[in-house]
């Protein structure tokens, strides 16, 4: 069994989408104690929409099943743009991670879903997509492919760190921080590999 950490690495460094909060820790040393304060947006680095990311009302992180996050997942190398038709054909996987080769130098240089695709996925019995990008759709969507996937209880995970793992099937786990109400959560995401039967 080898694990494989897939997860972008926050720091004050760590890209944002543009209009989010940066993330940046304040430090406090007392009686021998370090204590760190975080501040950050629910979705900064690798993280998991909820549904009320896009819909008023929706659930927050803390009621997405963890079911849908856990468990096997095809890993499938996509070119920048739209994703090809038929990219995930031949898989009877339940999730599947699209990994474009995305770089916080070219933010909107990666690969995404269009509505159709959405609906395609969603028709297929998907439970959860992720993502390298800052986004499942395109930089210039307007929230309608988040919507028809999270309205169908469709996990979402962005910001994944595949690095040069070659595509093919893996076991998932990808948990977010419960945090009741929240639209989003920064999540820990691993892939391990031999344990897909």
């Amino acid at each position: 069994m080898k694990i494989h950490d897939i997860t972008r690495q926050l720091s004050p460094e760590t890209f944002v989408w543009p209009g989010d909060p940066a993330v940046t820790y304040s430090q406090r040393v007392q009686d021998g104690y370090t204590v760190t304060g975080i501040c950050m947006g629910s979705h900064s680095g690798t993280h998991i929409d909820a549904p009320l990311h896009v819909i008023p009302g929706g659930a927050g992180i803390e009621a997405v099943p963890l079911e849908a996050a856990v468990g096997p997942v095809l890993l499938r190398d996509v070119p920048p743009g739209p994703v090809p038709a038929g990219v995930f054909e031949g898989t009877s996987l339940l999730r599947v991670i699209i990994h474009s080769g995305w770089s916080a130098d070219e933010p909107e240089c990666y690969g995404y879903l269009q509505e159709e695709d959405a609906r395609t996925l969603v028709e297929a019995g998907i439970i959860a997509i992720g993502t390298d990008a800052p986004s499942i759709e395109a930089p210039e969507g307007d929230g309608a492919v988040h919507r028809i996937l999270l309205a169908a209880g469709v996990v979402i995970i962005e910001l994944l760190d595949p690095g040069d793992l070659p595509g093919g099937e893996y076991m998932m786990v990808a948990l977010p921080i419960s945090c009741k109400g929240l639209d989003g959560s920064p999540a820990r995401v691993i892939l391990i590999e031999d344990m897909v039967s």
